[in-house]
């Protein structure tokens, strides 16, 4: 079976709306972000990133690299393979930091997309899901061990510098600046100093039940943003870190879908929202999020990655399910 047995009638190649919103003054402002599909990658897929015009994607013990740069016309120029599955993978410039079950961490050199490298691993004591980075120290998920930091300052042999036993399932870490995000189920969020000398050790604690499998932070590099997004009891959640002392729930926005992953682009979230495709959500004011936009994919949406220009979105079966999937390349 191909994606294209899926497709419904009513699915069309564009699906936008428009969203009012009131003005201080009184005045109406339209916000809108369309979505157009200009392109696809074929399947088998699970997991997907996106860095300018390449494509990142994972399905089962392979990584893949594709160039985007035709949208119309995506090209595979280079793949690497694992010993273990691939839980999830983050990409920071070129490197890869690939959670790869009992194998553990991968650190990957992508400098040459056609020829992507293996330069280390650090496998922990249980299954790695994925990894995140800042500087010379890379955090991952352990389900054993909790959050686990790893000095990677020697690339060729990373060596563990201290974890920290989440209460919960440990499910996702993301790393904006010096800070680290860890969720876990059914227990909350952790946040962490990464610049603090010694084990990680975390600074703030919400317990908050239902907490999303997934997290994305609105911004990696640089000053620590402190918004986070991701999707937990088929809801949108947002979360507030800016007092890292002191997280919050934020929010929470219904989306039409059951809302699984999702990707932060300024201040739009893109949610892969299941069976009603992509749902745009503007969190200028993450206290009020508001919806901005819809496109209604041709099978559930089950991963997303957003560019400034592009919007790469993994439909089809779910992880670990038979069926078929592919990417739809949506343009901005």
């Amino acid at each position: 079976m191909n994606i294209s047995d899926l497709r419904r009638p009513s699915a069309g190649a564009l699906a936008g709306f428009v969203v009012s919103a009131t003005l201080a003054g009184g005045g109406m402002a339209l916000a809108q972000e369309t979505l157009t599909q200009v392109g696809t990658i074929p399947g088998p897929v699970e997991h997907v990133r996106a860095v300018g015009d390449l494509v990142y994607l994972s399905h089962h013990t392979v990584l893949s690299v594709w160039d985007a740069s035709n949208p119309a016309a995506p090209a595979k120029v280079g793949e690497i393979e694992f010993p273990e599955e691939i839980w999830g993978f983050r990409v920071r410039g070129d490197r890869v930091y690939v959670g790869a079950n009992f194998f553990g961490v991968g650190i990957v050199d992508v400098s040459d997309p056609s020829d992507p490298v293996l330069l280390g691993a650090h496998k922990t004591l249980g299954q790695t899901k994925i990894g995140a980075v800042w500087e010379d120290r890379v955090v991952l998920i352990d389900h054993m061990e909790g959050m686990v930091m790893v000095d990677t300052s020697d690339e060729t042999a990373p060596t563990g510098a201290g974890s920290f036993f989440l209460d919960g399932y440990a499910r996702d870490v993301v790393t904006s600046g010096h800070m680290a995000y860890a969720t876990d189920s059914p227990t909350g969020l952790y946040v962490f100093d990464l610049s603090s000398e010694g084990e990680p050790t975390p600074v703030g604690v919400l317990h908050a039940p239902g907490a999303p499998r997934a997290i994305e932070v609105q911004r990696e590099t640089g000053e620590p943003s402190g918004i986070l997004a991701g999707g937990g009891g088929g809801q949108l959640q947002i979360y507030d870190v800016t007092d890292p002392a002191a997280p919050m729930r934020s929010a929470t926005f219904e989306t039409p879908g059951r809302a699984g992953r999702v990707a932060i682009s300024g201040d739009l979230v893109f949610v892969a929202d299941t069976d009603a495709g992509v749902t745009i959500v503007d969190i200028a004011d993450p206290s009020s999020p508001s919806g901005a936009g819809a496109f209604q994919t041709d099978a559930p949406a089950r991963d997303i990655t957003a560019t400034d220009t592009h919007v790469f979105v993994v439909v089809g079966a779910g992880e670990r399910q038979e069926g078929p999937t592919e990417v739809q390349i949506l343009s901005r």
